[in-house]
């Protein structure tokens, strides 16, 4: 390899991350999503900016000092004439340098209202951070279940190609022995053609389910994908209206909401003060530079305190004031929605899981009813007592009995995962109890 492919390679393999030694787990596939994911890099850069706001916010609480040059130049010197001698009372030009600090009293309470609004925001902000966690979890998870759900029904689609290859080969031997007619050999045949087609197809719809995952985890569409199984189907021990309180309690995107509230609320306490009077107190400092007239003073510091008390604004007060409770108001409502779409959310995942644990249960039934029905089939089929017609609607009835179980199994995980989304948590159930027995 030469020096470019080298150099090239090892760009890809940073790009890449470490390179995977195994199949990967469900939780080392979260933290890839979770280090990668462009959503949450986008919120991380939003709670970075409400933190510099939070620093704005301070700063207009904090000293200001300014230092300024002045340069001024007549169109003529003044002069005056004492005693018969000629006097500079103002040169042709004059420069001075002036130094002046400031810094504002906050009798009103206004400016450290604004710096708790700009607080509250940042905590909103990193809220809706974990509201967009739980959104790239969800999704990673609903796509590493897609890859397994597509690795098993290649499975089912590889066994029936083996199936069928057996059945034909049994009934070629058997056409050759002339036991059966060739019409039940083309029978052999076309359901391996369609058996091959559906191993394609399942083949297929598994690439693509891979790239999907990739795609999930912001990594190249190419890298490959080798998952490691889940052997385990987690329970339910909450009750639902126990999920709901949990939600409500615990959602990111409502905590995000209730702190929005709080720094609207800040804020129009910040507005109900705009009528207050106000305070500042600076102290300036003036040195003139170069030559000075007869009638220009030396150095010179004073201080200003500044007292400002507002007397009449047309209205403009009350008005930002009624605009900023419709903000709070608008919020409540948000709030109140929320809640309701939450609780919601949490029994509509129930009822999917309720229905996903129901089909799966009828699916491990039917898998097992198939597999004695096919094998009856081809004990009557040797025995001479059946027909082949009823081994290939056998195994068609067993095929379609282990796909529906594989979609189950995988539809209950990935109900398991939206009602986790749902109630804001990974744990959902009842903590351990610990003492002893009365």
């Amino acid at each position: 390899m030469n020096l470019a492919g080298i150099a090239f390679g090892t760009l890809f393999s940073m790009f890449q991350g470490p390179v995977q030694t195994g199949p990967l787990t469900l939780d080392e596939a979260l933290k890839i999503a979770e280090q990668n994911a462009f959503a949450i890099k986008i919120q991380q850069s939003i709670i970075e900016q409400n933190r510099q706001r939070i620093a704005e916010a301070r700063a207009n609480m904090g000293p200001k000092v300014t230092i300024s040059g002045t340069y001024t130049r007549f169109e003529k010197a003044g002069t005056s004439t004492f005693g018969g001698q000629s006097i500079v009372t103002q040169p042709i030009d004059s420069k001075q340098v002036s130094a002046t600090a400031s810094i504002p009293i906050d009798i009103a309470g206004n400016l450290g209202r604004l710096v708790q609004a700009a607080r509250e925001r940042e905590e909103s902000a990193r809220n809706t951070l974990r509201a967009a966690v739980s959104d790239v979890r969800l999704n990673t998870k609903q796509a590493y279940f897609n890859v397994l759900r597509n690795e098993g029904l290649v499975g089912v689609a590889e066994q029936r190609v083996v199936d069928a290859q057996e059945q034909l080969l049994n009934a070629q031997r058997l056409f050759a022995q002339q036991q059966v007619a060739r019409v039940d050999v083309t029978r052999f045949e076309t359901q391996l053609s369609q058996a091959q087609a559906e191993l394609i197809a399942a083949k297929n719809a598994r690439q693509l389910s891979h790239q999907q995952f990739n795609l999930t985890l912001a990594r190249p569409i190419e890298t490959e994908v080798q998952l490691a199984p889940v052997t385990e189907l987690p329970p339910i021990q909450l009750t639902p209206d126990t999920l709901v309180q949990t939600a409500q309690a615990q959602r990111p995107e409502l905590l995000a909401l209730g702190d929005t509230l709080q720094a609207l609320a800040n804020i129009r306490r910040a507005q109900e003060a705009g009528m207050n009077p106000s305070l500042g107190f600076s102290l300036q400092h003036n040195r003139p530079i170069g030559a000075a007239g007869a009638n220009s003073g030396g150095p010179q510091t004073f201080g200003t305190l500044q007292l400002s008390l507002p007397v009449f604004d047309s209205g403009l007060t009350r008005a930002k004031v009624r605009a900023a409770r419709q903000d709070e108001e608008q919020m409540r409502i948000n709030i109140e929605q929320a809640k309701l779409n939450i609780s919601q959310e949490v029994r509509t995942a129930l009822a999917n899981l309720a229905g996903a644990r129901a089909r799966l249960d009828n699916a491990e039934a039917q898998v097992t009813l198939a597999t004695e029905v096919l094998r009856l089939a081809r004990v009557r089929q040797s025995a001479g007592a059946g027909t082949y017609i009823e081994v290939i609607d056998a195994e068609t009835a067993l095929t379609a009995a282990r796909n529906a179980l594989v979609s189950a199994r995988y539809d209950y995980l990935t109900s398991y995962a939206q009602l986790q989304r749902a109630v804001g948590s990974d744990s959902l159930t009842a903590p351990a109890t610990t003492g002893g027995t009365k």
